[in-house]
């Protein structure tokens, strides 16, 4: 039996989002993995519920600044109602996975919202352009 193919390339620490886009992004994969986060490819082993919401909350803390407080807190407690309810429907069938899925859809609009508001303002990004982020 030969050893199992280990990357060189591969970087153990899991990237934190630091945009307002790239938490968008974010909230894609995390409605494809709801309710587990449990990747069952094998390429992925340590991927759970916990550490994609610890990337979420690191990612919030990023764009603190960008968000405003109002925000940031509407989105802590989001988060932690999201997470609450994949954890009473692991297996996806007691209708509490969807209620999570529409609070990452509400979410959604929080970023997106703060993205608008930069832009009306005219505020740049940190490469310097009005891009929402």
């Amino acid at each position: 039996m030969s050893d199992p193919y280990v990357n060189p390339l591969h970087n153990p620490d899991r990237y934190i989002p630091v945009s307002l886009s790239e938490i968008n992004d974010f909230l894609a994969s995390l409605l494809g993995g709801a309710p587990t986060f449990v990747d069952d490819s094998g390429f992925f082993p340590n991927r759970n519920i916990n550490t994609e919401f610890a990337v979420l909350l690191a990612a919030f803390d990023n764009v603190r600044g960008k968000l405003g407080e109002d925000r940031y807190a509407k989105l802590i407690d989001l988060a932690a109602r999201t997470k609450a309810l994949f954890l009473a429907d692991p297996n996806d069938d007691n209708g509490k996975t969807l209620e999570g899925c529409k609070l990452i859809w509400e979410i959604e609009d929080i970023i997106q919202d703060a993205r608008k508001r930069r832009v009306k303002a005219k505020l740049k990004d940190d490469e310097g352009e009005v891009t929402g982020d």
